[in-house]
Parts: structure tokens; sequence; C-alpha cells
């Protein structure tokens, strides 16, 4: 036996259309269900499908189960609603659709009660598909940005709503009526389409009903006898803490996203750290030496009575390799390459640099490094446009045009040096004639030619105000910059891009042309 729980939309007896405000949440509706069973399954936004075998025991008879549904539903705020039992989930949702309050239908009756119910309940039928397929894309986005979806039941799939304007131009107006059509006339004239609608009017399942999966809190504490301050041991203590937790992760094709770690210090205070993964992953021993490296690097001020480890679950990642492409580097081992790195340089040295829109020169910033397994490779991008794919780029047979490439002279690159080195330059008036450095690369020479100077300065707001106690005669710390740039030649060769700090007086090598 099935039992299916409905709420009607308020606008529909006012011939428009529900509004987003007036949508039901499918997991407060989902949570009602599970009070009675925990075979429930969600089907579009306002219907939950239950299934109620043997709970004659527990409850009462399937009127009594019915009025505890409906009891619980308004309990919550969900009034009205309606509750249908049958024998199968289309019969269920069918009479929910159709009749308010409580439905019970007996197993094997439900052709012949369905038989009065007006041809539209199909419609409403309909409009439900159509509203859980419209939540599918919505899901699969939620699914990309790491959070859990209701499952929607597999039961029942409702064809399209075409053949129901025709069926009302035949003069049908209820389910029996289309039951008793012969389904070869039916089949010949509306095809498949109608066959479906007609199984769907006897109040025929099309598949069976597949329950959504119950939350679970990941999360795991452990109380120590005996309070410890160093990581060795609480290397233990995580790892029979994620051992566990991450068997029931893969047991539920979960991987963790974001760990949260809580450490109940000897003085009653709480040590959080959060830790934020490039890629969503399962492996007990990468994540507890993630969890080391960063306590490593922000250690507990005291010893630790208690540990209680929480994950926020991602779906777990499917990765499809390439034959004609190097293998790309587990994000695992990435992560803890990173993680060691970080622990190593201090925070915020580690990551990948991006740029700002800042005219300083060398300005970048440091963003988390992330693991990127769906991007397209080279191979792929070009199938996206078209083109045909070569693994060797050399074997691909060139268009009659390609045949006599016209040269193309090659530019000068700029390479500038991450730390400008330091230069000795004489000068004659205003403009440098010679260039010195202790690098051996960079020898330098006698200033064959010059250009420039140009005057180049900012972010002098940025400076901070000097402390009370500071010396009058002490220059404040400028956060800016303002420097002279000159492009020489150099007799040694090579060109140089060099420049004058105007607050220092002194020169540096910022950059050579290649």
């Amino acid at each position: 036996m099935f039992a299916c729980l409905y709420v009607p939309p308020s606008a529909a007896m006012r011939g428009a259309l529900p509004t987003a405000g007036e949508m039901p949440d499918a997991g407060a509706l989902l949570a009602v269900a599970r009070t009675v069973s925990p075979r429930a399954a969600v089907h579009g936004s306002r219907q939950i499908l239950i299934d109620i075998e043997g709970l004659e025991r527990l409850v009462g008879d399937l009127h009594a189960i019915g009025e505890r549904l409906r009891q619980t539903a308004a309990d919550r705020g969900f009034a009205p609603v309606h509750v249908a039992v049958a024998g199968t989930c289309t019969a269920a949702m069918l009479f929910a659709a159709a009749r308010a309050g409580v439905t019970v239908v007996a197993a094997g009756e439900e052709a012949a009660a369905l038989a009065v119910l007006p041809l539209r309940t199909l419609a409403v039928l309909a409009a439900e598909e159509r509203e859980a397929r419209s939540q599918k894309p919505e899901g699969e986005r939620r699914e990309a940005r790491g959070e859990r979806e209701l499952a929607p039941s597999a039961q029942p799939l409702a064809p399209g709503p075409q053949p129901l304007a025709v069926l009302s131009r035949w003069g049908l107006r209820t389910l029996g009526e289309l039951t008793a059509l012969p389904a070869a006339d039916l089949s010949e004239r509306l095809g498949q389409d109608g066959i479906r609608w007609q199984r769907l009017a006897r109040g025929e399942d099309t598949g069976p009903l597949v329950p959504a999966p119950e939350e679970e809190p990941f999360e795991a504490s452990l109380q120590l006898e005996w309070p410890i301050a160093e990581l060795e041991p609480l290397s233990f203590v995580l790892t029979r803490l994620l051992d566990p937790l991450c068997q029931r992760l893969e047991r539920r094709d979960r991987a963790a996203a974001l760990l949260h770690l809580r450490l109940r210090l000897v003085t009653r205070d709480l040590h959080l750290r959060s830790l934020q993964l490039p890629a969503p992953m399962r492996d007990p021993r990468v994540l507890r030496t993630l969890l080391l490296l960063d306590l490593e690097s922000h250690p507990a001020p005291a010893g630790i009575d208690a540990v209680t480890l929480s994950i926020d679950p991602a779906p777990g990642r499917i990765v499809q390799e390439s034959l004609l492409t190097r293998a790309l580097p587990a994000p695992e081992l990435v992560s803890t390459l990173v993680a060691r790195l970080q622990a190593l340089m201090g925070e915020g040295r580690c990551g990948s640099p991006v740029t700002v829109d800042s005219y300083r020169p060398g300005a970048f910033a440091m963003r988390p490094f992330v693991v990127e397994q769906g991007q397209k490779q080279e191979g792929e991008r070009r199938e996206a446009r078209g083109e045909r794919g070569f693994s060797n780029p050399e074997s691909r047979i060139p268009n009659p045009g390609e045949l006599a490439p016209s040269p193309q002279p090659l530019a000068p690159g700029l390479r500038r040096f991450r730390l400008p080195i330091p230069a000795r330059v004489l000068i004659d008036g205003l403009r440098p004639i010679s260039v010195r450095t202790d690098r051996p690369a960079l020898a330098g020479g006698r200033v064959q030619a010059a250009a420039g100077p140009w005057r180049t300065s900012g972010e002098w707001w940025k400076t901070p105000a000097a402390p009370a106690d500071a010396q009058p005669l002490t220059p404040p710390r400028r956060a800016g910059w303002n420097r002279d740039e000159w492009d020489v030649a150099l007799s040694d060769g090579g060109l140089y891009r060099i420049f004058e700090d105007r607050d220092t007086g002194r020169w540096f090598v910022g950059a050579v042309v290649d």
C-alpha cells in the first residue's frame, strides 16, 4: 500500500499559476512523511509518496495512517492537505489530487474508484511532472556546488499534455471513459502517449518507488582521558575519527568538501579550524595530513581535552582520463604538496597568482590553489569549435592556404624580475652612463643608448600614519611606489629597464628585454 501527501496550490482556485513564494518546502513535506515511514520519495514540490506497507500494527488501519499524516502536516503549517491511500502510487497521486481530506481505497479496487474521477485530474499529474522536470537543472547546479538534492521518485513519468486536449475534444469527461477506449485504436491516433495516459487512468505504476536518502550528519567526537598537546598523539585521534567518516562517505558516494575541527582545551576554550579543500576527497590519510599541517601553522594554545570533527559532503568525483593526453596529478597529492608548502612558507605565500587592477609594476595577488579536473583539454576545445583533433600537432594536414605561411617577426619580450636587482649607476647630469650589478649573468657596462625617464607613482594614500612615539626626523614608511624608469642599452649587448626609487635614491634593474 502507498500513501500520497499533496498540498494543493491556493492560487489554483483563482485560476492562476502559483508563485514562487507559494511553493511548499519539499524538505519539510518529506520530514512530515518520515514521521510515519522512512520509505518516502519526493515527486515535484507538492507531492510526497510514502510506502506504508506493514504499518497497521504500529499506527492503526489505513484511515488512521492517512489521518495521522494529515494531522502532522497541519501541525507543521501545511493546511489544507490532501492524503490518499491506495494500492499503487499512481492511484494514490490521482486520488490526492482530486479529493480533499483523507481518501482510502482498498487494494484491487483502484480502477473502479478512478473511473468516476474527472479527466482533468490527469492535468494535475502532468503539471506536477513538468514541475519536477523543470527542477532538475537547478538540482544539477546544486550538485556542482556540493549541496544535497532531494532524490526525486522514479514514479510515474507522465507523457506530454497534448493528448489531453485531444481527448477533451473527443468528449471524454472521466477516467473511466478513457480506460474504456480500445488500446489499438488509441495508439493509432495518439501514439504511445495515448497508451501511457490510459495506463495512468487505470492507476498502473510505471516503475518502483525510489525512497529519498535520509540526511545524516558526518560528524564524530572523541573525549580524551588525558590532555594532549603534541601533534603526534593527535594524529592517532584524527585517524580514529576519519576512518569511519570516510567509510560512510564512500557508502553514500560522497566526498569531503569542507572540514570543521573543534578542539576543546583544558582551559574550557574552543580552538576552531575550518579547512576548505581544493577538490572533494575522502582519503583518510590525506585528510589527516592536511589537518595536521593546518594545526602546525595554527597550533592550539593549550592542551586538548576533546576533539570533534565534522564534514560538509559533496558529490563524489568521477574523472574520465584521456588516452591521448597526459594524466593530471591526483588532487590528493597536489593538495598535500600545497599544504606542506604553505606550512613551510607561511599563510598567503603559496597558491595561484592572479593579476590585480593596479598600475604598480609586478602587482599580483595570491588565491587558494584549486585543482580543476573538469577543464577541457586542447583536443576537446578543438572538437567544440568543430576542428579536427590530432594527438601530434606536427602530423596535422595543413590547409592549402597554410602551405606557404608568411614569416612573422618575433616581438621582443620584457622579462621582469620578481625582486628587483640592486645596481650601481653612474649619472652624468640626469642621464645614466654606467650600470653595474653583482649578478654574474647581468654584469652590466657602459650605457650606449638610453630613453627616459618615465616617472610613475601611486598608492601613496595607503601610507600608514606614524606612531605617536616615532622620532620627528624618522621618515614614514611608504606603502606605494615612486620611481623614475629608464630603458638602456649597455655595452654587454643587453637591454635593461632600470629605475631609481625617488624616496631612497637607490637604483635597481627591474627587467631585461629578451
